[in-house]
C-alpha cells in the first residue's frame, strides 16, 4: 500500500470548510447557564483529527466531482456540524463508561467535573446536536442520525454485556464496531454526499467506503489500546483490558490454546497498568497486532475500492489517501 500523505495536506480542499465549521460550533454549543462555558469550551479540546466532518466534505465534493469545496451549500456545513458534535457527545460518554482520566491529553470531563456532570453535558450535546438538525428543510439527516445514534448504542450495550465473556468471536466483534463506531462514518459520507446532490448510487458507494473506513478505524484503535504511547496516543491505554473488553489482538491470543487463554483470563480485570505490563511481557503482543492489522489493511482496500464508481479528481484522490491515514495513524 502506498504511504499515506500527512493528514493536514488531505484536509487542505476543505480547510475553508472546517475553520468555519470549528468557528461556529462553540457559538452553537453556547450555553444559557454561565457555569457551563467552561465545560463547553473544554470539550472543544477534544477535537483532533475530525476525521468524520472532513469526510461529510470530502464525500460532498466526491459525489459533485468538484475540484474545491466552495460548491458545498450550507446544509452540508450543518451535517458536518451535526456529526461531530454526536461524535464529541459518544467521546465524553466513552470515557465516562472506561474510567479514562484523559483525552488529546487533557483531563476528561468526568476527571474533571465528575460523571454526574459528563454524562448530562454529553446528553446537552446529544440534545444540540439533533436540534440542529431539525432544523434542515431536508429531514433526511435528522432522520438518518437519530438511527445511527440507536446504532452506536446498540453496539456499545452489547460490548458491555459481553464483557469478560470467553465465548466472545470474530463476528460478534466485527457486528459491535459496525455498530459502535463505523455507522457514524458511514453517516458522515453518505450525508456529505446526499445533502450535495449526489446520486444514489455515489451515496451508497460512500456509505460503503465510510463503513470499511471506519471498521478499519476501530481496529487501529484496538491495536492502539494494547501497543500505543500515552504520550503519543493522547488518551488513557489499557482500557480495554481493565474493562474485560474481547478485541480483535485479544480474539487472537485467545485462539493460541488453552494455557495462553487461562493466563489472559487472569490478565483481564487488572489495573491499566499491570494488565498493559503483563500484556505486553507474557504474550506473543506483536503477532496478534500483526494479525489484527492485516484485517484493518483488508477494510482499507475494500474502501478504497468502493470510491472506483465515483467521478475521478481531487476529493476521490484525497478519500483514497485517508484511508491510507488511518491505517498508518499512531494517534
Amino acid at each position: 500500500m502506498n504511504e499515506a500523505l500527512p493528514l493536514q495536506d488531505l484536509v487542505g480542499l476543505v480547510r475553508p470548510q472546517i475553520e468555519r465549521l470549528n468557528r461556529e460550533l462553540l457559538q452553537d454549543l453556547a450555553p444559557g447557564h454561565r457555569e457551563m462555558l467552561p465545560l463547553v469550551e473544554h470539550v472543544g479540546g477534544f477535537r483532533g483529527k475530525q476525521l468524520r466532518p472532513v469526510l461529510t466534505f470530502l464525500s460532498g465534493m466526491a459525489a459533485q466531482g468538484a475540484s474545491h469545496g466552495g460548491g458545498l451549500g450550507d446544509d452540508v456545513l450543518t451535517v458536518a456540524k451535526v456529526v461531530e458534535l454526536l461524535h464529541t457527545a459518544t467521546l465524553v460518554h466513552d470515557d465516562v463508561l472506561d474510567g479514562a482520566n484523559v483525552r488529546r491529553r487533557i483531563p476528561t470531563v468526568n476527571q474533571m467535573a465528575g460523571v454526574e456532570v459528563a454524562v448530562l453535558l454529553g446528553d446537552y450535546i446529544y440534545a444540540k446536536a439533533f436540534h440542529m438538525a431539525v432544523q434542515l428543510p431536508d429531514p433526511t439527516a435528522a432522520r438518518w442520525l437519530a438511527e445511527t445514534v440507536r446504532v452506536i448504542c446498540q453496539g456499545e450495550i452489547t460490548q458491555v454485556l459481553h464483557r469478560f465473556d470467553f465465548a466472545w468471536n470474530e463476528t460478534k466483534y466485527f457486528q459491535v464496531i459496525a455498530e459502535k463506531t463505523a455507522s457514524l462514518y458511514a453517516a458522515a459520507c453518505r450525508l456529505g454526499a446526499h445533502y450535495a446532490g449526489g446520486n444514489e448510487g455515489r451515496q451508497r458507494a460512500l456509505e460503503e467506503y465510510g463503513l470499511e473506513l471506519g471498521i478499519a478505524f476501530q481496529i487501529v484503535d484496538d491495536c492502539l489500546d494494547l501497543d500505543g504511547d500515552e504520550r503519543v496516543v493522547g488518551k488513557s491505554l489499557g482500557t480495554d483490558l481493565s474493562k474485560g473488553k474481547i478485541t480483535l489482538p485479544m480474539l487472537w491470543l485467545l485462539q493460541r490454546g488453552a494455557a495462553d487463554a487461562a493466563r489472559l483470563r487472569d490478565v483481564l480485570g487488572k489495573s491499566e497498568a499491570e494488565a498493559l505490563r503483563r500484556l505486553r511481557a507474557e504474550f506473543p503482543l506483536e503477532h496478534a497486532i500483526a494479525y489484527a492489522m492485516e484485517e484493518a489493511e483488508r477494510r482499507i482496500k475494500k474502501a478504497q475500492a468502493s470510491l472506483t464508481s465515483l467521478p475521478p479528481g481531487p476529493a476521490r484522490d484525497a478519500l483514497h489517501q485517508l484511508a491510507g491515514f488511518v491505517l498508518t495513524r499512531r494517534v
